[in-house]
């Protein structure tokens, strides 16, 4: 009986977890910028990353936005690139609803460093 309570509870533990752990939208957009963004941008958006160095908007959290800090012209940005820099378009990479979450998160990484930023 004692075992049978014991597995019962870590089972009940076990599906508590499961689920808080589910991926939401906020989520997907912090896993997509590890892997699409970060390597360029860092981890924390401020661009402190060897492949960053000497390109100025690489730093998303000191408010200088090249192509406007709102969330169209970043959205236009991340599907776009830009031909003039490094910035690769990513709407054949990837889906409409990921580059919004890909966005949402950059905002939040950008207002979460600077003043200057406006999510």
């Amino acid at each position: 009986m004692r075992n049978t309570l014991r597995i019962t509870s870590l089972s009940i533990v076990l599906a508590t977890g499961a689920l808080g752990s589910c991926t939401t939208d906020s989520d997907s957009g912090a896993r997509l910028w590890r892997t699409r963004c970060a390597a360029c941008h860092g981890a924390d958006g401020a661009g402190r990353t060897r492949f960053a160095e000497g390109r100025p908007f690489a730093d998303l959290t000191d408010g200088r936005w090249k192509h406007g800090s709102d969330r169209a012209s970043l959205r236009r940005l991340v599907a776009d690139g830009d031909p003039a820099s490094t910035m690769p378009p990513f709407a054949d990479r990837l889906a409409p609803e990921e580059i919004d979450a890909v966005v949402e998160h950059a905002l939040k990484l950008a207002a979460a460093g600077s003043v200057g930023a406006e999510p």
